[in-house]
């Protein structure tokens, strides 16, 4: 079980690294993705899935990584919200991304840099 929490959370930050890559590479595709979650349910169930997976394996490694009450907290922060996300109607959740998302999409290098630096300081805290 160690090893697949280890594993979850390296793909994790490895894939915060990529979307930064993506951003500079091809930013309508970095566009796309972060739009692609809140197309339709079956979209947002899977986002949230995938955080929930993420989250568990953040707290389950946090003790064997630097930093380990940051991530302890930082991975039930993901979790906690993943669950209100579920029990929210799709709708919200959908709204709230529309009003967002521009946002973020104007600073989206900004943003791809803040996920390079969290996926860099999670491969520091691994390592």
């Amino acid at each position: 079980m160690a090893f697949i929490a280890e594993t979850i959370v390296w793909l994790f930050a490895l894939g915060l690294i990529l979307f930064e890559i993506i951003v500079l590479v091809d930013k309508s595709k970095a566009i796309s993705f972060l739009n692609a979650f809140v197309k339709t349910p079956w979209h947002h169930f899977l986002e949230q899935t995938l955080r929930l997976i993420v989250g568990g394996a953040i707290v389950v490694h946090a003790p064997h990584m630097a930093f380990s009450e940051f991530f302890g907290i930082f991975g039930w922060v993901i979790i906690i919200t993943s669950l209100m996300l579920v029990g929210l109607p799709w709708r919200w959740h959908h709204n709230f991304a529309k009003k967002i998302i521009p946002t973020i999409i104007k600073l989206i290098h900004f943003y791809g840099i803040l996920c390079l630096a969290l996926g860099i300081f999670i491969i520091y805290c691994l390592i």
